[in-house]
């Protein structure tokens, strides 16, 4: 049985090479030296659809702010992102801090990754981080932050560990 989460060694992409050559500005040559790893995570767009990145929001939702940090964050507000890492100001009422955002990079850097394997990309270990400002009280007043993903259409979150509609949900 073929591994339908593997890019076989001569799967050249052709399906997705227009798109990909333009949206990355690649030529030809470049196309051909793409690594097997770079080839796999393409490939995910097969399994994945092209809308994934528009079907899901990412919602950072502040939990605490016990020291009441100098940016005015609040328990209960939310920032609200695209798959596409764009803010969307009109699903947000937090104040917008580089701080506490900066850790949601990371959570992005590993979304893509899980979400090509079909699992949900926040997962227990990703629900919660907290501002990396430290100020003199040593941290004690750092906001903190719960992370979840859910529906941009329905606004539902996403509790499965398998996304709907992937190569390992059920049918």
């Amino acid at each position: 049985m073929v591994d339908p989460f593997y890019v076989q060694p001569d799967d050249e992409l052709a399906d997705m090479q227009p798109q990909l050559k333009r949206a990355l500005a690649l030529s030809d040559a470049d196309f051909a030296r793409l690594s097997p790893e770079v080839r796999n995570l393409f490939a995910a767009r097969r399994r994945l659809g092209h809308s994934w990145l528009d079907d899901y929001e990412v919602v950072v939702e502040i939990v605490s702010n016990p020291g009441g940090c100098t940016c005015g964050v609040a328990p209960g507000q939310r920032i609200v992102l695209s798959m596409r890492h764009a803010i969307k100001p009109e699903l947000s009422d937090a104040p917008l801090c580089v701080h506490l955002l900066s850790p949601i990079l990371a959570v992005f850097y590993m979304t893509f990754d899980r979400a090509s394997e079909g699992l949900n990309p926040l997962t227990p270990i990703w629900r919660f981080y907290e501002c990396p400002h430290t100020g003199e009280d040593g941290g004690a007043a750092k906001a903190r932050c719960r992370v979840h993903l859910r529906r941009a259409d329905t606004h539902e979150p996403v509790e499965s560990r398998i996304l709907p509609g992937t190569a390992g949900s059920a049918p």
